[in-house]
């Protein structure tokens, strides 16, 4: 695992050109309001540019098959938050999607861009260790985990920007992000962790974002894959929305067909409290 500063676009431009140009597949991994979208979106772009076909894979685009009313009816959201059988459907499907991808695009110059939260269990299977046929291609050299790990300053503007973007949205995925309140409510998740591994302290009432405390939970996080934290201590100028993509993006998602029948399994393998169980305790599953 390992650092790199981001203090400018330059510097930001070299490693995204390092990425594009040495990884078949880069997940960026963590909390929403930390700029993944707009790194995916910026990646995007550079791999495109250098004749790059480019897919992408992300949590908030692949979580809309699992929410059919069929399913929602029996697993609502809870105050903007999916339900755990919602993130372990989601889960369990994506192993198999970057599998098919692999297969689909072996012998090409594709690269997989994904978005993987990883907090409360969302496409946290990417990180754990299975025995399975995915797992060689999550471990090569190729692959690689980005944690983009704003300053304070760089966090607040994005807090901000976001406060802006979801009420007056100009792409409709903004409408869709996270709420200001549950990207804090993520952030107290992720602190509690780190005071669980002994790298925060104990903090009364909402603890304020702290850069080290969080890079330090995700490289525990990752520490089975390989795995770089961006130091973003630059805000970044953006012109149009991170969700508008200026290179040719191919999203990959479920069928509503495949999320049902994942959801149908689930049931009879697992009762409701037991997949609660299992999410509620999602950082001790790696």
């Amino acid at each position: 695992m390992s650092d790199r500063l981001i203090a400018s676009r330059e510097d930001l431009d070299a490693a995204l050109a390092w990425m594009a140009s040495h990884h078949r597949m880069v997940f960026f991994a963590g909390l929403p309001g930390v700029g993944k979208s707009l790194y995916i979106r910026e990646l995007a772009r550079v791999a495109d540019a250098s004749g790059r076909r480019v897919c992408s894979l992300q949590w908030d685009v692949a979580r809309p098959a699992f929410m059919s009313p069929s399913i929602t009816a029996r697993y609502p959201d809870h105050e903007g938050i999916a339900h755990p059988m919602v993130r372990k459907g989601v889960g369990e499907w994506v192993r198999q999607a970057v599998l098919r991808w692999d297969r689909d695009n072996a012998g090409d110059s594709s690269l997989l861009i994904g978005e993987v939260p990883l907090v409360g269990h969302r496409l946290l299977e990417l990180v754990q260790v299975l025995a399975d046929d995915t797992e060689p291609l999550l471990t090569d050299a190729r692959s690689l985990f980005v944690t983009p790990v704003p300053s304070v300053a760089v966090r607040a503007a994005i807090e901000r920007a976001r406060q802006r973007t979801f009420a007056n949205p100009s792409n409709p995925r903004e409408s869709q992000d996270a709420p200001v309140d549950v990207v804090r409510q993520s952030w107290n998740e992720i602190h509690a962790l780190a005071v669980d591994i002994g790298i925060a302290e104990r903090y009364s009432g909402n603890p304020p974002f702290d850069p080290d405390a969080y890079a330090g939970v995700y490289r525990h996080l990752l520490r089975k894959r390989h795995a770089l934290t961006l130091r973003v201590e630059v805000e970044l100028a953006q012109k149009a929305s991170v969700y508008d993509h200026e290179a040719k993006v191919a999203d990959i998602v479920p069928s509503h067909a495949e999320a049902d029948a994942i959801v149908a399994r689930l049931e009879r393998e697992l009762t409701p409290a037991e997949v609660e169980t299992e999410i509620a305790r999602w950082a001790q599953a790696i």
